[in-house]
């Protein structure tokens, strides 16, 4: 009796225990959560920005999730790939039945300068817990992104 429960208390761990947290796989560095600690703009702290977006990665699938007061937060959802070249490209172009205009769900916040569309950022440092992207508005403007894991 005493083998029957602990080899039954076995096969119900075990897919517990065994688990994927890293859903279609392992995508090294990238994966987790990156505090977004602070932007430059052509060099400048951007003082506007108050530390409160942190950006997810997993498989496929970017979040950036803002935190709200109380403990609440609030997600934009997009998609991320590593092109070969050192370059992060995020998609924020997806719609759904309840946004089919994408708007607001599958936008970027607007204190992260990054529009709406398809946005290329370089990867300048890519470590364990250290990130920093650059990117290059349309007009010019430089935007670099030190980001810190969480």
């Amino acid at each position: 009796m005493k083998r029957t429960i602990i080899t039954l208390l076995i096969a119900i761990l075990l897919p517990v225990i065994a688990g994927c947290t890293r859903n279609d796989g392992d995508i090294g560095t990238w994966f987790g959560s990156w505090k977004l600690e602070r932007i430059t703009i052509d060099g400048l702290i951007d003082e506007k920005y108050t530390g409160d977006i942190f950006w997810q990665f997993q498989s496929s699938v970017f979040c950036m999730r803002k935190i709200l007061p109380y403990n609440e937060h609030e997600e934009r959802w997009g998609t991320w790939k590593e092109l070969g070249d050192n370059t992060l490209q995020l998609d924020f172009t997806h719609t759904d039945d309840s946004h089919p205009d994408g708007k607001d769900m599958y936008t970027p916040w607007p204190e992260t300068h990054i529009t709406r569309g398809i946005t290329e950022l370089k990867v300048l440092k890519l470590e364990v817990d250290d990130m920093r992207l650059q990117y290059t508005a349309d007009d010019g403007t430089l935007y670099i992104y030190f980001l810190n894991k969480w």
